[in-house]
């Protein structure tokens, strides 16, 4: 069994459109290459990590992605996951709603959201990761670790 599939719904800022893609390819052109990549954590994180890239992408004249990541279980095609979909999306389009600035957004259904990252993530990408900070590490921190352990560029921005 292939672990590395994945079905993917793009959600630009305007509208949802719907596209599955099989496979996790790269981003496809240069602006979204060079481009900033926040990860779906929780609400409040990701809104705050939303904050900081909208000032960073500012100054760096490119939008930022909201990636979000959810594991479907084996026992589930892929292409359907326990939750609807439509949830998923409404998550990232409350989201869209209170950014501060123009943002694109993915959700990814795959089987293993650690691996599927890996393999979204271009080679040292600039990654924001939204959450709380603990003196235990959370985890978020430890995505954030393992992503600086993997050379990615990541900015950990705490929320309360």
């Amino acid at each position: 069994m292939d672990r590395s599939r994945a079905a993917e719904i793009r959600l630009p800022t305007s509208d949802a459109k719907r596209s599955n893609a099989e496979g996790l390819p790269p981003a496809g052109n240069d602006d979204e290459r060079l481009g900033i990549r926040i990860i779906y954590t929780t609400h409040a994180g990701t809104a705050a990590a939303l904050q900081m890239a909208s000032q960073l992408g500012a100054s760096l004249s490119v939008r930022p992605e909201v990636l979000l990541l959810y594991a479907v279980p084996y026992t589930l095609p892929l292409e359907e996951s326990a939750v609807p979909t439509g949830f998923l999306e409404a998550q990232i389009q409350a989201l869209v709603r209170e950014s501060p600035a123009e943002i694109s957004a993915r959700v990814i259904l795959c089987r293993e959201p650690k691996r599927s990252l890996g393999q979204i993530l271009n080679a040292r990408s600039l990654v924001l990761i939204g959450g709380k900070k603990r003196w235990w590490p959370t985890k978020e921190q430890r995505l954030a670790h393992r992503l600086t352990e993997a050379g990615h560029h990541v900015i950990f921005v705490g929320c309360e």
